[in-house]
């Protein structure tokens, strides 16, 4: 839609990609003492947080020609949306449920430490003197009900609308209390819209995004996922 904006895939930045959870009878720990268990983890722990870090700054630099990158974000059973602004040095954060930010404090440092590094390779910041980004909580944005797990859906929303939150972030809109929760029918349609999408664009073999070296692309029992806008047009 010729929108400033830029993503990052979710899968790279997740909770899981940057945290560590081993066994103590993994076999990685297998005949080490509890200092050298401490090393292997605090060591596998920093190489994850740089690999992070170190996609999330090239996505700023290769995107510096966007006015915000959107970083769907994934911890606990939650999803939330960053939005980084790396000329503005600030974050917002979109999240449905408003969680403490203590709840996701290690990735706010990964957005610090890509940043940090984006400057480093000569990407641009208005002020020059401020060492750390500068987050915004609570934003308003859609809010799912209370003991609700709709998270996802909602990120979905948000991504789609971006409009709404693609211009200058001192001039993003609230949503007027009456619109913030969806009614069945916008879920509904959303569903039908990520359907329509996966369908078309992943499962059938001309679609964009259809990857010819996946199993749905290579099983035979996918066979009709992948053939089924052919023959339906055929019909």
């Amino acid at each position: 839609m010729g929108a400033s904006i830029a993503y990052v895939n979710p899968m790279m930045v997740c909770e899981t990609t940057h945290t560590v959870r081993i066994s103590e009878n993994s076999t990685v720990l297998k005949n080490k003492i509890d200092e050298e268990k401490k090393d292997y983890v605090e060591c596998l722990h920093k190489r994850k947080m740089t690999e992070v870090a170190n996609y999330l700054a090239h996505s700023m630099l290769s995107h510096s020609d966007k006015r915000v990158i959107m970083v769907p974000y994934h911890f606990g059973n939650h999803y939330i949306i960053f939005l980084v602004y790396p000329t503005d040095q600030t974050v917002i954060v979109l999240d449905p449920a408003d969680y403490d930010k203590q709840a996701y404090m290690e990735f706010l440092c990964l957005l610090n430490l890509a940043h940090s590094r984006y400057r480093k390779l000569g990407g641009f910041g208005k002020n020059p003197n401020r060492d750390k980004l500068y987050i915004r909580g609570r934003w308003p944005c859609y809010k799912q009900p209370s003991l609700s797990n709709l998270c996802g859906y909602y990120v979905c929303e948000m991504l789609r609308v971006c409009g709404r939150y693609r211009t200058e972030f001192t001039d993003l809109p609230s949503i007027p209390y009456n619109a913030i929760w969806f009614d069945q029918k916008t879920l509904i349609n959303l569903c039908m819209d990520l359907c329509q999408f996966i369908r078309c664009d992943i499962c059938n073999h001309l679609g964009e995004f259809h990857d010819p070296h996946s199993e749905l692309a290579t099983d035979p029992k996918f066979k009709n996922l992948r053939v089924w806008e052919r023959e339906h047009a055929m019909v």
